[in-house]
């Protein structure tokens, strides 16, 4: 009796184990989790041409890489709340680009980028280095005001921690500190 209650958290184990890796399975499948491909594949041509109609020189943005070599892009294809596509882009920073679909194909409906500091902080969720977040949305996505540059800082650099209202003007000086 004794070895076969030994053997069911085992058992229970794999079965769980297998049921994860279905669900991840299906999920992917579906376009729910973000999935990488390379920057020149042929499937994100709709979306960069969309995400070129937005002026992100004039907001503080760096131009989107055209390197497979240097950067992870990682796309959602599952439409969810307020997008139905979204590019995820990791060079030297971090950036989101939202979509929505058109009959025409593919509109830009906001984008994130961040940009991380050299100094470190601590929070009750742990040690981070600091950044700056540039985000600009034309339809609700994540919680910011519509059709403005919204800049955030998260850090303890007195010149931007607690600053109300960060400007782009306030924080180039120190992106371009930060090497940006």
């Amino acid at each position: 009796m004794n070895a076969g209650i030994a053997a069911t958290p085992r058992h229970y184990r794999r079965s769980v184990q297998k049921c994860a890796v279905v669900v991840a399975l299906l999920l992917a499948g579906c376009g729910s989790v973000p999935h990488r491909v390379l920057i020149n594949d042929e499937s994100l041509k709709p979306l960069l041409q969309a995400a070129a109609s937005f002026d992100r020189a004039r907001y503080g943005f760096t131009p989107i890489p055209k390197d497979p070599t240097t950067s992870v892009v990682s796309v959602e294809s599952k439409p969810h709340d307020g997008y139905d596509a979204m590019l995820h882009i990791t060079t030297k920073t971090y950036r989101t680009i939202a979509f929505r679909r058109t009959s025409a194909g593919y509109e830009w409906i906001g984008e994130q980028e961040v940009f991380q500091g050299p100094k470190r902080y601590k929070t009750i969720d742990g040690t981070f280095n600091e950044a700056i977040s540039l985000t600009y949305e034309i339809v609700h996505i994540s919680g910011y005001p519509l059709n403005q540059l919204n800049v955030t800082y998260y850090g303890e650099d007195p010149r931007l921690a607690n600053v109300n209202h960060l400007t782009l003007r306030t924080v180039q000086p120190i992106l371009h500190e930060w090497g940006y």
